[in-house]
């Protein structure tokens, strides 16, 4: 056996090797978290083989600088924020291109009636409608 630190005692030599072997196992799992952590939220592959090497190679500290440093979004959260917000611009866009030309139709349907001399007459629901909108835009 492996004689760590001069120990000559199986037993003692057998947990210390354990302990050792469970340390590394815990380094190796650290890298590995780093690298698929640094994969997700950062865009530059040179920015995560940084944040990878630097954990491999001070095997508690670089892991621990690395989730200080780290960005506090995965990637593919801000692509969905980014495309959520151009969605929502785009619909609040074209809703006051249609209020707007509800609004043209509405005076151009005024500026008809005017010419023929009888306004139409809305329905009851109809007119409801009309008063609901300018209501709400009041």
């Amino acid at each position: 056996m492996l004689a760590v630190f001069g120990i000559t005692s199986d037993g003692l030599n057998l947990a210390i090797n354990l302990a050792i072997l469970f340390l590394v196992i815990l380094w190796l799992a650290l890298v590995y978290w780093t690298w698929s952590d640094a994969r997700r939220r950062i865009g530059d592959p040179l920015l995560v083989g940084c944040a990878t090497v630097a954990s491999l190679v001070f095997p508690l500290l670089g892991t621990i600088v690395y989730a200080i440093v780290r960005p506090p979004e995965y990637l593919d959260d801000v692509y969905e924020r980014e495309a959520s917000i151009d969605a929502s611009e785009t619909l609040i866009r074209v809703l006051g291109e249609v209020l707007e030309s509800q609004r043209q139709l509405s005076a151009s349907i005024g500026r008809l009636e005017q010419q023929v001399g009888a306004p139409r007459r809305r329905s009851r629901l109809e007119q409801q409608t009309v008063e609901q909108r300018s209501s709400a835009f009041e």
